[in-house]
């Protein structure tokens, strides 16, 4: 695992004959980060997504505390749910609670608090074979589909008492909020890297791989690190964009398609000409 150092720490060493920021070929610094009409709707959903993340800390909770506790409410529903649908004449609300408790399973393995060992293994698989898990965008939406599947099965089962249909739908509502709230910070992070990834691209000029060649040099042939992502974006961006450790994981885990902890050359070029990542 990388070393969580800070990202205002880091050095490098120039090579021979390259400038590593000429301010004379940047003048798009001169202007807005984005297009007037992108930088408008990014800036609504930025200062939103802003606040919640502030409130979050003001009550020290990270958004990966309420993944976990969403989807472990949604396990307890969903156990409740299968022991009221056992039998075949309730078949089909017994496959629905089924999917819900291993659905649920799979992102509370993800974001159990900490890193315990036995949970190593099972991180690993759903990693590899469930990576729109892995991007907050996709675990929010899943998030949000769960939750609409908890209602369902409420609705389905006629075995539902009062208290386990308000604890049901209270289940379901707060899963709703969460999923809201981890999409608004997904796409405030997305936007965020959009904009670094727009002056990168009109100060290049199609040139992607001279800027890659130009801040990999800690391993060119297994990637750009951490540190020389987040001084690219800063360079070209006049300071306006740096990116703290967690964001870094979150970006690395979108672009690094093997997990290595770099983006190499491919890699980087297809993020630059590609469209906008959703984080």
């Amino acid at each position: 695992m990388l070393e969580t150092e800070s990202m205002n720490n880091y050095a490098y060493t120039e090579a021979p004959g390259v400038n590593f920021f000429d301010t004379e070929n940047l003048k798009c610094l001169k202007a807005p980060l984005t297009s007037p009409a992108f930088n408008n709707f990014s800036s609504h959903m930025e200062t939103g997504a802003a606040r919640l993340e502030e409130t979050l800390e003001l009550l020290n909770l990270r958004y990966q505390t309420l993944f976990f506790l969403a989807s472990a409410a949604l396990v307890t529903s969903s156990v409740f749910s299968v022991t009221k649908t056992l039998g075949l004449s309730t078949l089909p609300g017994l496959l629905l609670s089924t999917f819900l408790l291993t659905n649920a399973l799979l992102v509370m393995v993800l974001d159990i608090p900490g890193t315990p060992r036995w949970a190593g293994k099972y991180r690993r698989h759903i990693r590899k074979n469930m990576r729109f898990l892995t991007r907050l965008t996709g675990k929010s939406l899943w998030l949000a589909v769960l939750g609409a599947a908890n209602m369902v099965t409420l609705k389905s089962n006629k075995k539902v008492g009062a208290l386990r249909f308000l604890f049901g739908t209270l289940t379901s509502l707060f899963v709703f909020g969460v999923a809201a709230t981890g999409f608004a910070i997904a796409v405030r992070k997305s936007f965020r890297l959009e904009k670094a990834k727009t002056v990168v691209k009109e100060a290049s000029k199609g040139a992607y791989i001279d800027v890659f060649r130009k801040y990999a040099l800690a391993d060119p042939e297994h990637g750009m690190q951490f540190e020389e992502f987040n001084r690219l974006c800063s360079d070209y961006t006049s300071g306006r964009l740096q990116f703290d450790i967690v964001d870094l994981y979150i970006i690395f885990n979108v672009l690094d398609e093997h997990q290595k902890c770099a983006v190499n050359e491919r890699e980087f070029y297809e993020w630059l000409a590609g469209s906008l990542v959703f984080l």
